[in-house]
């Protein structure tokens, strides 16, 4: 009795059972379903196939991609069955390379079509997948449609196209704008007396023109108003680009239209105004023009000028080797042009002798910033004309240009740059 031994229980384990642990498996199962509604929330397309290729796990994500209602209809079959032949030939394809390679294959960019036979774009990620062994079993692929992205890139990609060509054309009407505002600038001085050889002339000239942006708003004009009176005008038209090129080509009519008055510098100044107001008027834009007028008596040794909102002219004493502006009618400019109907222009007057030279300019000659901290100004371009005195009208304004170019921090011009020099080589006998 002693030598038997208890018969086990039947619902105790066997030698070849293992124990049941129901709260291991209600935790395997909470986290597999756990698992599932993070891959099924997930934006990208997920899928694992076997080696074979064959579908055997993929999200919500990938089964609305598909049309598939219920998963059990993809488990074991492949991407022929759900893609046309020629898209799937092509995933089919990559699937091998990774198989094969054992190599990933990391945001490929790929073409297929949806459901309804639409094109679209997915981004592709296909990574093998190991056992704890180191063993492939399968693929892991996961997709994102990337369909909106692309025909954004595409849209934006025709835009640029589009864009090219506008510009190309912008450049082809800013180059034959260019061309045009240059032709109405003077393409040769006149001669005094006009019986004389260039040489010979009693007035020499020379001028620096740089619009900043193909085309710019600053205009000059010179005019033999007799055999010893000429009319010298500058201008600058407010900002700069097609818009004040526009005005100054407007301008150089009105210049035209008031040579009858041309001897006269504050008439001919009032005749331009009246007419640029009244086309700006017309318009509704807010736009003005700084202008200086000036007539040389060669004759007589006599300068005067009218000047409406613009920088003095500088007057370069060769002889003496010194450089004043010239001083206004009054303690300031009179206005502007284009603003006002009818302002007063008022004309003052100086002496002229042989060996000055008169500088006319527009701002962007001396608005120039240099290093931190330093700004050429008007005080600056005098100092300089007065160190380059005794210099031709041509030798004066390369140097001066050359000089503020040197203190530029860009080593150029930012704004539209007009320069004219006017030499009086000699004086006239009356």
């Amino acid at each position: 009795m002693g030598d038997q031994q208890p018969n086990p229980r039947s619902d105790q384990p066997g030698p070849e059972q293992e124990p049941v642990d129901n709260h291991q498996a209600e935790k395997l199962a909470f986290e597999n379903k756990m698992l599932r509604a993070v891959l099924d929330s997930m934006p990208d397309n997920i899928s694992i196939k076997d080696l074979q290729g064959c579908y055997i796990f993929d999200n919500s994500g990938h089964a609305r991609f598909l049309g598939v209602t219920d998963r059990l209809q993809l488990v074991g079959k492949t991407v022929f069955d759900f893609l046309p032949a020629k898209i799937a030939a092509r995933f089919h394809a990559e699937d091998l390379q990774v198989l094969r390679s054992g190599e990933p294959v990391v945001l490929s960019v790929d073409e297929s079509v949806d459901r309804e036979g639409n094109k679209v774009w997915m981004s592709v990620t296909k990574m093998p997948l190991r056992d704890e062994n180191g063993e492939m079993i399968g693929l892991v692929s996961t997709t994102r449609d990337i369909t909106a992205r692309k025909k954004a890139e595409e849209q934006l990609a025709r835009y640029a196209a589009e864009l090219a060509e506008k510009n190309a054309q912008l450049e082809e009407d800013l180059k034959a704008a260019r061309e045009l505002q240059n032709a109405l600038l003077p393409q040769s001085f006149p001669v005094f007396p006009s019986s004389v050889s260039p040489q010979a002339s009693s007035l020499q000239f020379h001028h620096f023109f740089r619009p900043s942006s193909g085309v710019g708003g600053d205009f000059f004009h010179v005019f033999q108003l007799s055999d010893f009176l000429a009319g010298v005008f500058i201008c600058d038209v407010m900002g700069h680009g097609v818009r004040a090129a526009l005005v100054a080509s407007i301008l150089r009519a009105l210049v035209e239209e008031a040579r009858a008055c041309a001897t006269e510098p504050s008439s001919f100044l009032e005749t331009v105004n009246r007419g640029l107001f009244r086309i700006l008027n017309h318009t509704g834009l807010t736009m003005f023009v700084s202008a200086c007028y000036l007539v040389a008596d060669i004759r007589r040794g006599e300068l005067r000028y009218a000047n409406a909102g613009h920088p003095a002219p500088i007057c370069v004493h060769q002889i003496r080797g010194s450089a004043e502006p010239l001083p206004l009618c009054g303690s300031k400019p009179d206005p502007v042009l284009g603003i006002f109907a009818n302002p007063p222009y008022h004309s003052a007057s100086c002496g002229l002798s042989a060996g000055d030279t008169l500088l006319l300019f527009t701002d962007g000659l001396f608005e120039v910033e240099g290093a931190p901290g330093q700004y050429f100004d008007q005080r600056g371009l005098l100092r300089s004309a007065r160190q380059l005195a005794s210099g031709c009208p041509e030798e004066l304004c390369q140097r001066l240009v050359a000089e503020v170019q040197r203190f530029a921090a860009t080593k150029d011009f930012a704004d539209d740059v007009c320069l004219v020099a006017m030499e009086v080589d000699h004086l006239l006998k009356n």
